[in-house]
């Protein structure tokens, strides 16, 4: 018997469709935020309550400042600089005055910066807040609370830290996104999956019991995101899972451009301010990226797949990477080793975080960190976008896939030879 051949959600014609209702909700999301921006520029000066979602001392004009973000209530975000005495209110919501009389609606939408003044300080930390400090409570080193922040309850790392990651290759590693999700998706449907099964045979055989498990997993994948407060890859990974369950159950294919652009238009029609958020369009070029490869290797065995796929999507990241960031390490070639690593790591050391032992690692991770290097290098723009083209390209010509291969190696050979 024939496999039954997997079809795409759109044609040509309903596609059009499809696309002009994104524009139809993209247009009122983008309404409803206009109208939170007048609200908030009533005043000049208005006073407004906000969660301080980063906390960090700075030189600003050869000064030191307290540089803060912060989440306001009507889901924008910005940046204040502020006394360098100030204690540590990460966490925490304030009631804070802001000045802006020159905001424009794109500063509202890309998240703008301003001068504010607290007001008032409320006492109780966010949930997010509370997770991190009992992952820094099993850590001395300073570097290792912020590596387990970042990793697991998305707290920002400092400026010397994060370069340092970035250099290393280790960004898209400790940067919660959908290989996260993916991760613990499979730990939470394989714990369930036994205890679930015996109540279905016990009590409704008649169930679907892996749509079942996907709801119930969702559930809570959606109240991680929640509790995170809807950091942009994660928002892109959920809504990856979601659409791409409710294709796959309808005999749809999910593995091509049109699943992955279907998923971006939604989460862009719904949340406009995506548009400007850099990490949500990374994570979406690393879907795009495996899509890629999957689209002319999926007959390979599981373990080829798994083994290529770290090297091809860090060939394929590398060009955007380093002509945005332009750090660049010896480091940071080891990085397709260690994500080979993380596959077993990551699940170990959040096993580890409900025992004492939560700081077992630390002592080959600093060592680790000790050892790391970072160079500045020079990628020209060109080529990150050029990437980009290439990567839409080769979905449908396998010469285009090849060029991007090759443009990925020639991107790490000019780096390395920038650095040597």
């Amino acid at each position: 018997m024939s496999k039954l051949e997997r079809v795409e959600l759109f044609d040509r014609q309903s596609g059009a469709f499809f696309l002009l209702f994104l524009l139809f909700i993209a247009s009122f999301s983008l309404s409803f935020e206009y109208y939170r921006f007048t609200e908030l520029k009533r005043f000049d000066d208005p006073l407004i309550r906000a969660e301080v979602i980063d906390q960090e001392i700075r030189l600003i004009g050869e000064k030191p400042k307290t540089s803060m973000k912060l989440r306001l209530e009507n889901g924008s975000t910005c940046r204040c600089a502020m006394s360098p005495y100030l204690r540590d209110l990460r966490g925490r919501d304030v009631l804070v005055e802001l000045q802006v009389a020159k905001v424009t609606f794109l500063d509202y939408l890309k998240g703008f910066r301003t001068r504010g003044v607290i007001v008032e300080v409320y006492p109780d930390l966010s949930l997010k807040e509370r997770w991190y400090r009992l992952l820094a409570f099993a850590h001395e080193d300073q570097r290792m609370k912020e590596l387990y922040g970042a990793l697991f309850v998305a707290t920002p790392m400092s400026q010397e830290f994060q370069a340092l990651v970035g250099a290393m290759g280790l960004s898209h590693i400790l940067s919660i996104s959908g290989y996260h999700f993916g991760i613990l998706s499979l730990i939470a449907f394989f714990i369930l999956r036994p205890p679930y099964r015996w109540l279905q045979n016990r009590y409704f055989p008649y169930r679907h019991g892996n749509r079942d498990l996907f709801f119930i997993v969702s559930g809570i994948l959606f109240f991680y995101l929640w509790a995170l407060e809807f950091i942009p890859p994660m928002v892109r990974a959920f809504g990856m899972i979601a659409v791409g369950y409710w294709l796959y159950d309808r005999g749809i294919k999910i593995v091509s451009v049109q699943t992955l652009l279907i998923v971006v238009g939604v989460l862009l029609a719904f949340f406009p301010k995506l548009f400007f958020s850099l990490g949500f369009w990374f994570s979406s070029f690393g879907v795009l990226s495996i899509f890629i490869f999957v689209r002319y290797y999926e007959h390979w065995k599981p373990w080829q797949i798994f083994l290529a796929l770290h090297l091809w999507c860090y060939l394929v990241l590398l060009p955007i990477s380093l002509s945005i960031f332009g750090t660049f390490g010896f480091w940071h070639m080891g990085s397709i080793l260690l994500a080979l690593v993380f596959n077993l790591y990551y699940p170990s050391v959040l096993l580890l975080h409900w025992t004492p032992w939560g700081d077992l690692y630390d002592p080959y991770l600093i060592r680790m960190f000790e050892k790391g290097d970072m160079h500045p290098v020079v990628i020209p723009m060109w080529i990150g976008i050029a990437s980009i083209i290439l990567a839409m390209m080769a979905m449908r010509w396998k010469g285009a896939f090849w060029i991007l291969g090759v443009l990925g190696i020639m991107t790490l050979i000019g780096a390395i030879d920038q650095i040597a």
